[in-house]
């Protein structure tokens, strides 16, 4: 996959590297216990970390998702409404009509430009089919495959690319209620290309790659999808966002329109109202809404290609729930009790322009944090957080820990950038060349700040780090596995000494050697005492013969084989393996100071 467009940037952007005090300060209002495991991860890494840490929270002290899908609704809103979507309603032959709030659609994809992590058409789609191999399917619920859209067999993935893309499957009576009301006309698998022009499909080039994950309407009836034919995303029935009172906000009682939010209080806001129920991208008990199935016609429930009309109930696609339940940060963060929650740590950050809308879910993210109590320092930009004595340049030795929370959220990038700054990435999926720096650097810096108890000597003589390649054999997986580790200076002079670990995951498209160059900031900050001396932890997360570039670290769901138990193979056989094979603090006791 073509995700690093400077795999030397993405290197050093990997990671690292931080200033403390020497003391770290405990929050929990009694004892608290440390397990000195954390976990963090960029991308595909941070929203795995974030939804790992939070599953078995009771491993670890601080989760640091870097850049990643923290909430599942606003992830899907903003993949539906613009990457997928934008198609005219009813569809219009060669014309799109993105959605308001979005500048990008289904024929133009914002991939980030030269610094959004190489994304290209056909990689985007390798992505949407990596998650959906990881969690099933989300855009079309299909009872007899977990991968495959609603009504396409099995023995589809047993064809070629070539022969899936000159032979598409037709489907007739295949109800949408935005694109194909009356089920006249058929929809197909359909195949994509690369264009010269990054994110935008071109008609005139032959199209290779086959979508395989949903369908397109096929408008023409010609056998191929073309400019302004809608692809299919069936993710609920249709309901009205209005809150769990029901109403728009024009119709409550006392409404005034220069009134923001309503009176009733039930607007959401991702900070401000963190819980409101109205435009939050969710169905919502009392909420207004068809039971139509999730085709969203009525009078279809006889369809093989349709779900739960007529239940009396209010339908999701099942994986749609399954992913919630399991997999989304912001869900899980509400599961857990206020004694488990108060046990961890939160590092986030993202850009102001990130392409795939993490924004967004990241403040959805950290607004469900505010709600279970935590006062996130939320700051923009990365001087934010040095001290008003300095007044140079980014340097972790002036981060200005007395005045920094608990939880720390910060949005890099400058919203008056020029447009040459925002080519050159700044507030993007990675960020320009310093916030890609100082994004790991911060990242690395909290970690050191919060575990208590740290060796932050000073060595002389100056002792290099080591980063080693390790292997070992998973029987969860039947194969042989590999992992990077880094040993922090002094770990071979000190056999006395156990350390701390960071577990650290990669983005998808990134391959486990490209977060090492932790080396490169760890060892001289390690050494000078500016950084308290921690181990960390590369796992693999790239596909093998099962996806494309991202195992999204989950036992999958699986494609075309059985699926793969990417998360039980790393807390069952890489974690244990880490503590037996290094030296690993063990767990103990802290109390508030």
């Amino acid at each position: 996959m073509r995700h690093l467009t400077n795999g030397l940037l993405i290197c050093c952007l990997a990671l690292l590297v931080a200033c403390g005090n020497e003391a770290a300060t405990p929050y929990a209002s009694g004892p608290r216990l440390y397990t000195f495991r954390a976990i963090g991860g960029a991308s595909m890494g941070a929203m795995s970390a974030a939804q790992l840490g939070l599953r078995y929270h009771q491993l670890f002290d601080i989760l640091a998702p870097s850049g990643g899908a923290l909430d599942l609704g606003m992830l899907i809103h903003w993949f539906k409404d613009g990457m997928l979507g934008g198609f005219c309603v009813p569809p219009v032959p060669g014309n799109m009509c993105p959605a308001p709030g979005q500048e990008q659609d289904y024929e133009h994809m914002d991939c980030g430009g030269p610094m959004g992590g190489g994304f290209d058409r056909e990689s985007m789609l390798e992505t949407f089919q990596d998650m959906f191999i990881a969690y099933g399917n989300l855009a079309s619920f299909n009872p007899d495959h977990h991968y495959l859209p609603a009504g396409l067999d099995a023995s589809y993935l047993q064809l070629s690319r070539q022969e899936q893309c000159q032979n598409p499957v037709r489907l007739s009576g295949y109800y949408d209620w935005q694109f194909n009301p009356d089920g006249s006309l058929p929809v197909i698998t359909f195949c994509e290309a690369d264009s010269a022009v990054q994110g935008v499909f071109d008609p005139n080039v032959e199209p290779h790659f086959p979508v395989e994950i949903t369908y397109a309407v096929d408008l023409n009836d010609n056998g191929r999808r073309d400019s302004g034919e809608p692809v299919v995303f069936n993710l609920s029935e249709r309901y009205d966002d209005f809150g769990e009172d029901g109403l728009p906000s024009s119709e409550e009682p006392g409404y005034h329109p220069q009134d923001n939010p309503d009176p009733n209080g039930d607007d959401y806001d991702p900070l401000g109202n963190p819980l409101g129920t109205e435009n939050n991208h969710l169905y919502d008990e009392g909420e207004p809404y068809l039971d139509y199935g999730l085709d969203g016609v009525a009078g279809t429930a006889d369809s093989p290609y349709d779900w739960g009309e007529g239940n009396g109930l209010f339908d999701y696609n099942p994986q749609v729930l399954r992913t919630a339940a399991m997999f989304d940060p912001s869900q899980l963060v509400q599961n857990l009790s206020l004694g488990e929650l108060d046990r961890l740590d939160f590092y986030i950050d993202v850009g102001i322009r990130d392409h795939l809308g993490f924004r967004y879910s990241c403040e959805a993210f950290a607004g469900k944090l505010m709600a279970r109590g935590r006062e996130v320092d939320l700051r923009h930009r990365y001087s934010s957080i040095l001290a008003p004595d300095w007044d140079g340049p980014y340097d972790i030795h002036h981060i200005d820990w007395d005045h920094i929370g608990r939880d720390l959220m910060i949005i890099y990038g400058d919203p008056d950038a020029t447009q040459q700054e925002i080519d050159a990435g700044d507030g993007g999926h990675i960020g320009n060349g310093s916030q890609a720096l100082y994004r790991f650097f911060t990242m690395m810096a909290f970690i050191s700040q919060r575990w208590p108890d740290g060796d932050f000597e000073k060595l002389d003589p100056y002792d290099p780090a080591q980063v080693i390649e390790e292997h070992y054999h998973s029987d969860i997986l039947d194969m042989d596995r590999r992992y990077f580790v880094y040993l922090p200076p002094g770990y071979d002079e000190h056999p006395e000494k156990r350390y701390p670990v960071f577990y650290l995951l990669h983005g998808i498209g990134m391959s486990v050697e490209d977060l090492t160059a932790a080396a490169i900031f760890a060892e001289p900050w390690m050494n000078e005492g500016t950084l308290q001396k921690f181990i960390i932890v590369f796992p693999d997360g790239r596909c093998t013969d099962d996806c494309n570039s991202g195992t999204f670290f989950a036992n999958q769901m699986g494609r075309d084989k059985p699926p793969r138990r990417y998360e039980d193979e790393f807390f069952q056989e890489l974690v244990p393996l880490v503590d037996q094979r290094y030296r690993t603090r063990a767990p103990r006791e802290f109390r508030p100071r």
